[in-house]
């Protein structure tokens, strides 16, 4: 198993890894799908369940976007465009809705707890047996359809851009091993 970092904004002192979760919930959009439809969905495409991340853009969309949250209405379209390309072109690549993330050392993790988490949250070493590495500074809009999915391929081909930041796709489980600070 290698080992990395993980910044949680939540407590997790109490847990020993992160594992997929079962799916639950659904989001009904009038008459254009049932929650039949959006359930069986969600189970065809994750059979095994769902990360946190996952369930944050899959399950629970509504309540991730505002502005305490950080996240924005874009970041929907962003991750699923990340998905469609990693299911069509790299399906052999973990699903960052059934991944946690991790940084490959102490200085990344305090790097994102500062700049990204607005310096809260703890740091947790963690490992697990399958991952990917790429570069977060790739997840952006990128002018067009066409450069989203042009950035797409670069960061689950394992390209970098001219200032990388590379995070690590971890496969759960993922255990925690300690609480680094």
């Amino acid at each position: 198993m290698d080992e990395f970092y993980h910044v949680s904004r939540k407590d997790i002192s109490t847990i020993k890894s992160f594992e997929l979760q079962k799916h639950e919930g659904h989001i009904e959009a009038e008459t254009l799908y049932s929650s039949e439809e959006f359930i069986a969905s969600k189970v065809n495409s994750f059979p095994n369940g769902l990360s946190n991340h996952g369930r944050q853009y899959l399950q629970n969309p509504f309540l991730a976007t505002g502005p305490k949250t950080g996240f924005t209405k874009n970041e929907f379209v962003l991750e699923s465009t990340f998905e469609l390309i990693r299911k069509s072109k790299f399906p052999n690549k973990n699903s960052r809705f059934t991944s946690s993330f991790g940084c490959l050392s102490l200085e990344d993790a305090r790097r994102i707890k500062k700049e990204i988490f607005g310096n809260t949250g703890q740091i947790y070493k963690v490992s697990c047996d399958n991952y990917t590495v790429a570069d977060m500074k790739l997840l952006r809009q990128s002018g067009s359809i066409v450069g989203l999915e042009i950035v797409a391929e670069k960061y689950w081909s394992g390209k970098t851009s001219t200032n990388p930041f590379l995070e690590v796709i971890m496969e759960n489980p993922v255990k925690i091993l300690a609480k680094i600070e």
